[in-house]
């Protein structure tokens, strides 16, 4: 009788442990989930920063270049500067960023910033 009960113990412990292991597990998932998420919105916002950095930067420094010239010259400098906080990414998302930034300045600045451009 007393090697069934062990045995009855031992078999609900091993049920126990693997339901524990089983949850942490799940929590561990969820949780990583929420952490990954977290790094992708903070580089995203790092990202977005400095692109508004880079039209900022290259509106104010090179004053006689046109348009296309200014985006490579913006593009460059975002592409070093994410490089620098080792940021790795492609010429269409550097792209992106900086159409992003130019838009959101625009709107932001309104008829100052045509005000700038044009004269």
């Amino acid at each position: 009788m007393h090697d069934l009960i062990m045995t009855i113990i031992e078999n609900l412990l091993i049920i126990l442990v693997t339901l524990a292991a089983a949850f942490v597990v799940a929590y561990l998932k969820r949780r990583l989930g929420v952490e990954g998420m977290q790094k992708i919105e903070k580089e995203l916002a790092l990202k977005q920063e400095l692109a508004i950095l880079a039209v900022r930067f290259i509106e104010q420094v090179y004053l006689d270049l046109d348009g296309p010239e200014k985006y490579s010259r913006a593009a460059l400098w975002l592409s070093a500067r994410l490089e620098e906080k080792g940021l790795s990414v492609g010429p269409d998302e550097i792209k992106g960023l900086v159409e992003s930034a130019l838009r959101t300045l625009k709107d932001e600045f309104g008829n100052e910033w045509a005000k700038t451009i044009g004269g």
